[in-house]
Order: structure tokens, then sequence, then C-alpha cells
């Protein structure tokens, strides 16, 4: 397994332009690293920290921002090239090339999650109604935490660490999240004295407060549906380093970039046997927090993206 990360402290995270010029000054004052530490910058990769080395680092830009053209029948790793100063290179998805699901791979994921919960509230109220018309037997979760949304929402309220990776602390997004709340319930409220209403043939007035529900919280669940989708795709943008090895160059697709750090060569350690995309790292870093930073071979990871 490869060392769980998700315990790091969290700081804020620096802007990209901070980022920017913290990389541009390392590799520019390479020359005031002793001969025994190495300067690395430190990304983000499926929830673990790996460390590249200034000295193949040569620029950080936003990958939303960069044009990728795709290439046929490349490996699922190539995301396509894209024109760096003149050169065609490849962009690398880390994620895909470590064997990580992929960015899209999680949205779509969380996007046919949602989609489905959605409909499982258009049959709740359609059951619903179908005991108001026809006197069936009301057969879905009545309590707002038992449905299949309700289970998700409320695991990710109750574990902070969770929402927080989903929200990658953008404001927005968590506010769309808390937004559920309360229509979500609402929708949930109306079952008991819908079905109260029933056993005294109080059909019309149960009828009404059906057609409200669909109307208003259900339409407003909708929404906060696809406008949380589209927020998470933004929110979960990724960043790209140009990486330079010998003559050739590559982009390298990370989740996020966090920060520039020097480590003396003899703090690397070892890699327990059991890591996970082990020919790809030289090693480890302990850090302070007891957390880990993962040392990434460039060498190894060019002879693989780039074969001769």
């Amino acid at each position: 397994m490869m060392p769980d990360t998700q315990s790091m402290t969290q700081t804020q995270a620096p802007t990209v332009d901070e980022i920017n010029q913290d990389v541009a000054h390392s590799i520019e004052n390479n020359s005031v690293v002793a001969d025994d530490v190495t300067r690395y910058v430190v990304v983000e990769i499926n929830k673990n920290m790996y460390g590249i080395s200034t000295d193949c680092t040569v620029e950080l830009m936003d990958s939303t921002m960069t044009q990728i053209t795709r290439v046929s029948h490349a490996p699922p790793y190539v995301q396509g090239v894209i024109n760096h100063r003149g050169s065609i290179i490849p962009a690398i998805d880390t994620r895909s090339l470590l064997s990580f699901r992929s960015h899209e791979g999680e949205v779509q994921e969380l996007s046919s999650m949602l989609a489905k919960c959605e409909k499982d509230h258009v049959d709740w109220l359609t059951e619903l109604r179908a005991c108001v018309v026809n006197g069936d037997s009301f057969t879905k979760a009545i309590d707002p935490t038992k449905c299949s949304f309700g289970k998700w929402y409320t695991n990710l309220r109750n574990t902070p660490a969770c929402l927080e990776a989903l929200t990658k602390g953008d404001t927005t997004l968590k506010s769309i999240f808390d937004s559920f709340d309360e229509p979500h319930k609402r929708i949930h409220s109306i079952a008991k004295t819908v079905l109260g209403m029933v056993g005294r043939d109080e059909i019309q007035e149960a009828t009404k407060i059906l057609d409200n529900a669909w109307d208003t919280d259900f339409a407003k669940m909708k929404h906060l549906f696809k406008t949380f989708i589209e927020t998470v795709k933004t929110a979960h943008s990724s960043m790209m380093i140009i990486t330079e090895h010998e003559t050739q160059k590559i982009g390298l697709i990370v989740d996020e970039v966090h920060s520039v750090f020097d480590c003396p060569n003899i703090k690397i350690e070892a890699l327990p046997d059991s890591t996970d995309n082990a020919e790809f790292l030289k090693g480890l870093v302990h850090q302070d927090d007891g957390s880990y930073i993962l040392i990434a071979d460039i060498e190894y990871i060019y002879q693989q993206t780039c074969p001769e």
C-alpha cells in the first residue's frame, strides 16, 4: 500500500502565482543549495504528496489554461501533447501513470451517483403520490438520513477530511453542499403528514402538499445537483509541471502544487516493501506531522513515458 498522507496538517494553500514565484526562484538559485541537499517541488497526486526535484523543473502552469491536443492510439497516461515555447511535448496524466483513477473518472462517478439520487427522489415522490391516489403502501425511507443521498450527505458532514477533499476548500462548493440540507429534509418530512391526511381521507390537501414539494424543494434539489457537479469540475482543476531530463521535456499533470522544500539527501529513506508504484520512486521523507513525501524518480518516469 502507498503510505497514507491524508493525515497531513492542512495549511492555507498558496496561490498559483506564489508557487510560480517560489519555483522560479528555487530554480534560479539552486546554486545556494548544499551539495548534499536537494530542492523539491511538493505536489499532490491522489491525496499523496510527491517531491519532484527542481533540477528538472522548468515551469508551472494551470493545466486548464493549456491547450492539450489528443493523440490517437496513445497510452492511457498520455493525455495529449502541448506546444511549449515552440516545442511539442507530451502531457502525462500522473494519476493514470500511477494507476490511480483520473479526475474525470472521479467526477463522472460522483455525477452518476447524484443522478441516481435524483431519480431515487423522483421514485420516492411518485410512490408517495400513488399512496395518496390509490391507497398503496409506502415503502420508501421517511428518515432523510436513510435514503441513498442522505447516507452520502450525512457521512460527508460527519467526516470533515472527506468533505474537505471533495470541496478542495472552495467556499462556493461548500455553500452549495450545505444548501442541500433544508430542501432534502423538507421533502422527507411531508411523508408522515401526507400519509396522515390519507388516513383522514384528506386527499385533496395531501395532493396539494405533494405538488408543492415537486415545484419547490425537489426543483431546488435538481438545480443543486446540477450546480454542484459543475462547480466540482471547476474546483478539481489540475496543475501541470513542465519538466526536463537530458534533451527531453514532458508536462506532468498533478492535482495540486503545495510548496518547495530543501531536503538533506541522508533524510531520504528506503521505501517499504508494500509501497505501490515503487518503481516510480526513489524513497520517502518523513515529515514532522507524521506524514510522508514520496520522492519521484524522474529518470524512470522519462524512461516509461518517452521510450527511444
